[in-house]
């Protein structure tokens, strides 16, 4: 995503996702800690190609793993949170899941056969999501008749202008799903999402996102992987500077000015505690320490 004009081109952040989700589902054999069997269906064949063998894949890990410590166990749980949040809604009935910058997102058919009602809105820029279904075809994975892209130009669309060409209802029962996204975004367009979030008229309506907390010079060594992380994006990864942050400990009261309620949260240490525990008990790793993850309703006020 750029700060100004139109995006075009597919989202290089999207495809570096994709890429460790294979990875990881390559080396756990589709369970706990590598479940999208589907993400290597976007990603161009070469590297599809190479990833089949193990050493290939062992020193590609490593190496991104030396660069940015810690991210490649972050997008494990990363994955295993919106997983578990998407089959909730699923298994719940909710009558809409929207995927805000939904990448090469494969939940919409992973889990294809537990959806018996619920609509789901894919958007992402256009290039993107014609990319995702092109790789979509040529990997013959249905398109369900519940899944609808929702072609978006971030700098000049609003969610309102986007949705409202769909068959979107802001008043029925709706998960939002922000993975991997508001850390990219100025407080602006954060405001903008939450916003129209918290103006949903049902009360159950949640939106899940990760987000990072502030780290500054002083403190940055105190959060595993942080120094590195920013060195790393620093040097390679410019035009995908992280704009917009959470002071540590005021997540609550951020949400809270913009008409919403924290139903969850989990920092860092729990996250791990959470999705990267081994059978035997013992941690996978640590995740790169800024990350957070989030869930919040609009905080509805009884009227006077």
């Amino acid at each position: 995503m750029t700060n100004n004009g139109v995006e075009q081109k597919p989202s290089d952040t999207a495809l570096f996702a994709a890429l460790r989700r294979t990875i990881s589902n390559k080396e756990f054999d589709n369970g706990k800690f590598g479940p999208d069997y589907l993400a290597e269906y976007f990603l161009p064949p070469h590297f599809r190609f190479f990833l089949k063998f193990k050493p290939i894949r062992e020193n590609t890990k490593n190496k991104l793993n030396d660069a940015l410590p810690g991210l490649n166990e972050y997008m494990i749980a990363r994955t295993a949170y919106f997983d578990r949040l998407f089959v909730d809604a699923l298994n719940d009935k909710t009558s809409q899941i929207v995927l805000l910058g939904a990448g090469y997102d494969s939940r919409a058919y992973r889990f294809a056969e537990l959806n018996k009602s619920t609509r789901v809105f894919e958007l992402d820029i256009l290039p993107t999501q014609e990319r995702k279904k092109e790789c979509l075809r040529k990997g013959r994975i249905d398109m369900p008749k519940h899944v609808t892209f929702v072609p978006i130009d971030f700098n000049r669309e609003t969610l309102a202008d986007a949705l409202g060409k769909a068959v979107y209802t802001n008043d029925q029962k709706t998960l939002f799903i922000w993975e991997g996204v508001s850390y990219y975004l100025e407080m602006e367009s954060v405001d903008a999402t939450l916003a129209f979030v918290s103006h949903s008229t049902h009360p159950e309506s949640t939106i899940a996102f990760d987000y990072t907390i502030s780290i500054s010079e002083g403190n940055i060594n105190d959060y595993y992987g942080v120094k590195e992380f920013a060195q790393t994006m620093g040097e390679h990864h410019g035009n995908e500077a992280l704009l917009f942050s959470i002071a540590d400990g005021e997540t609550d009261s951020f949400l809270a000015r913009r008409g919403l309620k924290v139903v969850d949260h989990m920092d860092n240490e729990e996250i791990e505690r959470t999705f990267l525990l081994k059978e035997e008990g013992s941690l996978l790793g640590r995740i790169t320490g800024h990350f957070r993850f989030v869930s919040a309703s609009p905080n509805m006020q009884p009227d006077n």
